[in-house]
């Protein structure tokens, strides 16, 4: 874990209103060694957070599926799909 507490990029995002915001955080705190557990509370404690992050991610305990190693979750990953085939079909 670093020394700061808490760490400086979760000091700059203390509004957590968005699914990628909560999952880069998570991302982040999990290769600064955090556990899972440990990150959850860490963002719940020290950031303002939506009703649907808070939904999506801590009461559906999602952010025990989250990994380093993911670029991307995979329900982020199809409302960006859905997003840009929305604006593509649009642009026509």
């Amino acid at each position: 874990m670093e020394d700061e507490y808490p760490p400086k990029y979760i000091k700059e995002n203390e509004e957590v209103f968005d699914r990628f915001t909560f999952d880069y955080l998570f991302k982040r705190l999990l290769a600064d060694g955090y556990d899972h557990e440990e990150a959850k509370d860490t963002i719940l404690y020290n950031c303002a957070l939506s009703t649907l992050v808070m939904q999506e991610r801590l009461y559906n305990k999602f952010y025990l599926k989250i990994s380093v190693d993911n670029t991307i979750s995979t329900d982020l990953l199809e409302l960006q799909r859905e997003y840009f085939h929305k604006a593509f079909n649009n642009s026509n």
